[in-house]
């Protein structure tokens, strides 16, 4: 079962975001490891791709990392399935 929620159109909240960041994540190879440094930059590379080097992209970014799960060993596939959790705003 595909438990992948599509990023939502126009795509700017938050919660919008995790999604685009765990179907990143789910999509290239997923049974690798998930790092910290991983998922924050690529935090930065969704604002930035949604607003450009602007405002915008820095507020998008903060808000984004104060919603991230510890990364504590997880596949990105597991932490991409974590994200979408924690975007349903469902506590594991």
């Amino acid at each position: 079962m595909d438990h992948r929620m599509p990023l939502a159109a126009p795509g700017k909240t938050p919660h919008a975001l995790l999604l685009g960041l765990a179907d990143r994540l789910d999509t290239i190879r997923p049974t690798a490891a998930v790092t910290e440094r991983l998922v924050l930059a690529q935090a930065l590379v969704i604002a930035e791709r949604l607003h450009g080097s602007t405002e915008a992209a820095e507020d998008a970014e903060r808000d984004i990392l104060a919603l991230l799960p510890a990364v504590t060993g997880q596949t990105r596939g597991q932490y991409a399935e974590e994200l979408r959790n924690a975007a349903r705003g469902v506590a594991l």
